[in-house]
């Protein structure tokens, strides 16, 4: 199984050789690609081989493109990679309304509970009117509680801040989004979900809606530890720290999992849960507080 998440934040060149990625910078690194979860490729001037892009691909890792900024812009990922793809998405195509509002229903209050939590690891107040919040999520959210939330969320969050004002952690906040998603969209290729047609999302340019609609609950993950850990997106530390997110715990069905592990459980239950036709089959991850985070951050 795929555990590694490899950031190239220098002028390298990438070849294939017995299988395995090398990354050529002053020393030669071999990494196995069946280890590679995702590849974030940071800098202007890394030179990659259509070999390697073939193997990266046929080992279903998502590639990740960065801009000069160092801002994800791009994903590669594999084509149809799932052996049954064909069934797979005729039942994402065929999943009835009701049970996509369903469906949605559980991925709102699942982000709001998340939210919940991050304000009470941060020792801010709010949580339990995010929990009402929560608790009036209806079918399809209709009443776009999930917007009403978040805009009691975000100022508690970062006080005295605007969220895409383009101040304070927006940046860093946006590439760990960008890295939860691009590790998602893999998953649910690898399940042979089609990432255009989502269950709530469905943006016409956006490639990766399904993968949007999963990412909702992640999203706190991001903001605890952005916040907590006061990270700068513009450093490489900063964001080998994001990306190293991917290797720390969550909870999922009450067993604690890295949230790279998490994501590979939640895609596969969305095949389940269209297969099923039943929303309960849908899972999905719940924030662990700060004593679980420091005492068994999981690096894979």
């Amino acid at each position: 199984m795929a555990f590694r998440t490899v950031v190239i934040g220098n002028d390298a060149r990438i070849r294939v050789h017995s299988r395995q990625l090398l990354v050529e910078q002053d020393e030669t690194l071999a990494i196995p690609a069946e280890d590679i979860a995702v590849l974030v490729l940071e800098h202007p001037r890394i030179r990659v081989s259509c070999a390697s892009l073939s193997l990266l691909t046929s080992q279903g890792v998502a590639v990740v493109t960065c801009d000069d900024e160092h801002m994800p812009t791009g994903i590669l990922l594999p084509y149809c990679q799932h052996s049954r793809q064909l069934s797979a998405v005729r039942k994402q195509l065929a999943a009835s309304k009701p049970l996509k509002k369903r469906l949605w229903q559980r991925i709102v209050r699942s982000k709001i509970e998340n939210q919940a939590l991050c304000l009470e690891d941060l020792e801010r107040d709010g949580a339990s009117r995010l929990r009402e919040y929560k608790s009036a999520v209806t079918s399809g959210d209709t009443t776009h509680v999930e917007a009403a939330a978040a805009r009691y969320y975000f100022p508690r969050l970062m006080p005295g801040i605007t969220r895409h004002s383009g101040q304070g952690p927006d940046a860093a906040l946006d590439y760990g989004y960008a890295i939860v998603r691009a590790a998602i969209a893999r998953y649910l290729v690898g399940y042979g979900l089609y990432p255009p047609f989502g269950i709530h999302h469905d943006g016409q340019l956006n490639a990766f809606n399904l993968a949007d609609d999963l990412l909702e609950p992640f999203r706190p993950m991001v903001d605890r530890r952005v916040i907590t850990d006061g990270i700068d997106a513009s450093t490489i530390e900063g964001r080998r720290e994001l990306v190293a997110l991917l290797h720390e715990p969550c909870m999922l069905v009450g067993q604690l999992r890295t949230v790279l592990t998490a994501i590979d459980s939640a895609a596969q239950s969305v095949v389940r849960a269209l297969y099923r036709k039943d929303d309960a089959q849908l899972l999905l991850p719940v924030l662990v507080d700060a004593t679980t985070h420091a005492r068994d951050r999981m690096v894979e």
